[in-house]
């Protein structure tokens, strides 16, 4: 009985701190500016049809954080000549939403199979970020995801590289249909 309450109170815990974090609001410092999150992945994949393709992607997170604290989020991703683009409102809380840590801003997107966590970690004074970024798969299972082409894939190798974060004032959605 002691282990199951124990068990129980662990779970608990983690519910709460996992609550609290996403209910964290935006840093004061980022009210009504727009975050920027660009990074390459690069790689071996299998298509539908079994064949393996190289993949050189191109992947964009932009991120504007209103004066109300609440983040829109515009994710795109692009590669051999193909790119899509979708946009997340602030009640997204599955795939592609994102929350606030502290000082960092984190989404987590989720694959057929495997997710994806990106991380921005902001400066003492919120004007200058870093990048991570992991790619994460089950076991010996192997990442499916789509393609820039809207395509189903099986990631064989992949690398993450050239991480770069940027702030701009103000927000970079503005004007858009």
């Amino acid at each position: 009985m002691r282990a199951v309450l124990k068990g129980l109170l662990s779970v608990s815990v983690v519910c709460l701190v996992s609550s609290l974090a996403e209910s964290a609001g935006a840093p004061s410092q980022l009210l009504n500016k727009t975050v920027r999150l660009v990074w390459q992945t690069s790689g071996t994949s299998r298509d539908p049809d079994g064949k393996s393709i190289g993949f050189n992607n191109t992947n964009t997170r932009t991120i504007y954080i209103s004066s109300a604290g609440r983040p829109f989020v515009r994710a795109e991703v692009a590669g051999f000549r193909r790119s899509r683009s979708g946009d997340r409102d602030p009640q997204t809380t599955s795939s592609g939403g994102v929350h606030f840590e502290g000082n960092r801003l984190v989404g987590v997107e989720t694959f057929q199979s495997g997710a994806r966590q990106f991380s921005a970690t902001f400066d003492s004074n919120f004007s200058s970020c870093t990048l991570t970024i992991i790619d994460a798969k089950s076991g010996g299972d192997k990442i499916r995801r789509r393609g820039p082409d809207g395509r189903m894939y099986e990631i064989d190798s992949s690398t993450t590289s050239s991480p770069s974060c940027s702030i701009q004032s103000g927000n970079a959605f503005a004007g858009q249909q």
